[in-house]
């Protein structure tokens, strides 16, 4: 079955961590489609009607020379890049957006409407802090309420292999985990460790807990050799996944999040998916809702 990513492309090619995770991750890419995306970054100087946020002719033009200057050099160097690496011409596709929404909501609504399988985005070498002043496209695209797997890379190592999913029973675990199983169906060179962490040594329903998220990555023809289960106790989850994810050499960390949009400093602080996000390495993120 045909897997479709949405790829987002900057015009920094050259650094492009996502465009290198895919590449590395699958080893079988007869069945990959990708599409490369590429938002033109909306500037102060644009002059969109209030109403409908259509372009003014003025704007236009600004916006097709951002195009024309970044945005098709970037997209020729990455399709290129993908064909020497043995992706077919048909396999992989290219397309803008104006960004009159802004890079997030357009992301999202390209997502939303296309009907990607993920969405695929790379992390530029800032610290957590200077993201989260900067307001960056990773952190903000967590606040939206998604209907689409993403995943976030960030420095990612090629000789990684496998994926981390962490389960606790809810409903966005369960969709991360059917997730994981069906990217991976076709993919035998990666297994699937499935991670609850516990608060104290009484894990509550840990059983229940793996059994339903087994169900669904078995759904995907998953052969059983190739799961297995982990319990481990620690008062800092993130802090516990991370350890796992490094010292095991995963390439992929599966998480299920919320749909809560936080409200406070001390939230985000609190938010396990956010100090993964931002303190993941070797690592690709993936989230589901």
């Amino acid at each position: 079955m045909e897997k479709h990513l949405l790829v987002a492309v900057s015009d920094e090619f050259q650094t492009s961590q996502s465009l290198r995770f895919v590449h590395h991750f699958f080893t079988e890419i007869a069945d990959l489609k990708l599409t490369l995306f590429y938002v033109v970054p909306r500037r102060p100087d644009w002059r969109l009607d209030p109403i409908n946020l259509e372009a003014t002719p003025e704007a236009v033009v600004h916006i097709e020379q951002d195009k024309a200057a970044h945005g098709v050099p970037a997209m020729e160097k990455a399709r290129e890049w993908l064909h020497t690496m043995g992706f077919a011409k048909d396999q992989v596709r290219v397309k803008f957006s104006q960004g009159k929404l802004g890079t997030v909501k357009e992301i999202v609504k390209e997502s939303e409407e296309g009907l990607y399988d993920a969405a695929v985005l790379g992390r530029r070498g800032l610290s957590w802090f200077e993201e989260m002043v900067t307001d960056s496209v990773s952190h903000r695209i967590l606040w939206e309420s998604l209907t689409f797997p993403i995943w976030i890379c960030r420095n990612t190592d090629r000789e990684r292999k496998n994926v981390l999913v962490c389960v606790d029973g809810s409903e966005e675990c369960l969709r991360v985990a059917d997730h994981v199983g069906y990217m991976l169906r076709h993919e035998p060179s990666h297994d699937i460790t499935l991670l609850h962490v516990c608060a104290d040594d009484r894990c509550i329903d840990a059983e229940q807990i793996f059994g339903r998220a087994m169900a669904e990555i078995k759904s995907n023809d998953i052969a059983d050799d190739r799961i297995s289960i982990k319990v481990m106790t620690s008062s800092n989850p993130a802090k516990t996944i991370l350890h796992e994810a490094d010292s095991r050499k995963y390439a992929a960390v599966a998480i299920g999040r919320t749909s809560h949009r936080p409200s406070t400093l001390n939230h985000i602080f609190a938010t396990t998916s956010l100090k993964i996000l931002r303190g993941i390495e070797g690592a690709a993120l993936w989230l589901c809702k």
